[in-house]
């Protein structure tokens, strides 16, 4: 199928497209904002580890920064995504409160758990119940544009957590400067990508077209990759409406590589699957020869194989560069389903009910 006689206004009444075209723009603005908020952390602070909380995709930040940067990281973090925080969390812990909206409830509940634990807390929010509690309680916020949702503002949600965890001491202020070449990067990808590239030369239209009808399956070849595999599975989950795979090497080569292998049981449903690997020429030599060997497994079964490879010069650009082509793609995935890639009426559906029924 073409996706490029798509009429885009129709299709996206909403302007998702738009919200996704800005991103590099929204790094640049959060790194401004982030840099001229004054965090008010305690004098020579030597956190004995920090902890993300927040839900969808207002965590993914949080996954981000934990992968990309764990051989830097100064004391350890982790992402919490529920209504308590970890038991280890007490006077010598930074906890950062994320939620977009500044309502999700298991943010909320961690917020406070926070507060009971004696931890050092920094929100970052476009306002809501965690910026009332957060001002109420003297607590440094940086506030973030609001108007978006919460996975079209990876920007505001993802770049504040650098300069946080720079601020804090648990990475070298160096990787400050990461961010400027992060931008360009995607700049690129943005020029690559873009509605009015045409899909023979646009590699996200190209993963959409293979993907329609099909279940996409989408392997990172190791770390912060397989973090991108399930931001893209997200993203079709949420933009497209769509069901979709994701996993990581080495350890997807350890159970569901032998998936693939079966003769029966299933009827063979690998022929309806299109996997993509997401790739780096910087994996390791290992990571590369077992990327290599998984794809010949593969290949023998599934309907399209294909692999997107990362650019830029920091892990952090190259890491960043292929969650951005994913964002393209699962919103042409949307268009080719003529799916309005905006709302997401089940979470809505969903938060309604447990409001009714009050928090478990």
């Amino acid at each position: 199928m073409t996706l490029d006689s798509v009429d885009t206004k129709a299709a996206d009444p909403k302007d998702m497209m738009g919200a996704i075209l800005s991103l590099p723009e929204q790094c640049q603005r959060a790194k401004d904002i982030a840099l001229n908020t004054d965090l008010e952390l305690p004098v020579n602070a030597a956190f004995g580890n920090a902890v993300i909380t927040g839900m969808g995709g207002s965590a993914i930040g949080g996954d981000l920064l934990r992968a990309i940067y764990q051989p830097l990281l100064r004391a350890p973090v982790e992402v919490s995504r529920d209504y308590h925080l970890p038991g280890y969390v007490d006077k010598r812990s930074l906890v950062i409160a994320a939620s977009y909206s500044g309502n999700t409830e298991e943010t909320l509940a961690s917020y406070d758990a926070a507060r009971k634990a004696g931890a050092t807390i920094v929100a970052v929010t476009t306002g809501g119940e965690l910026a009332t509690r957060a001002q109420r309680d003297k607590v440094s916020t940086i506030l973030i544009p609001g108007g978006l949702q919460p996975r079209a503002a990876l920007g505001y949600s993802f770049v504040p957590l650098i300069v946080i965890a720079v601020r804090a001491g648990l990475m070298p202020d160096t990787l400050l400067d990461d961010i400027d070449g992060m931008i360009a990067t995607l700049e690129g990808v943005r020029t690559d990508c873009a509605p009015d590239v045409a899909q023979e030369n646009n590699r996200a239209k190209g993963l959409a077209a293979r993907w329609k009808d099909m279940l996409p399956v989408i392997y990172g070849s190791q770390g912060e990759r397989g973090v991108v595999a399930y931001r893209w599975k997200t993203q079709i989950n949420e933009n497209a409406k769509a069901i979709a795979i994701a996993n990581v090497l080495p350890e997807l080569d350890h159970n569901e590589s032998v998936g693939w292998s079966g003769e029966h049981g299933q009827a063979r449903p690998a022929a309806e699957l299109a996997v993509v690997f997401l790739r780096d020429d910087r994996e390791p030599t290992a990571i590369k020869r077992r990327a290599e060997l998984t794809k010949t497994i593969v290949e023998k079964h599934a309907a399209s194989v294909s692999e997107v490879w990362a650019q830029g010069d920091s892990a952090l650009a190259r890491t960043l560069s292929l969650v951005y082509t994913g964002d393209f793609a699962s919103c042409y995935l949307a268009y080719a389903y003529g799916e309005d890639p905006t709302p997401v009426k089940v979470i809505d559906w969903l938060k309604g009910e447990l409001s009714k029924a009050g928090r478990p």
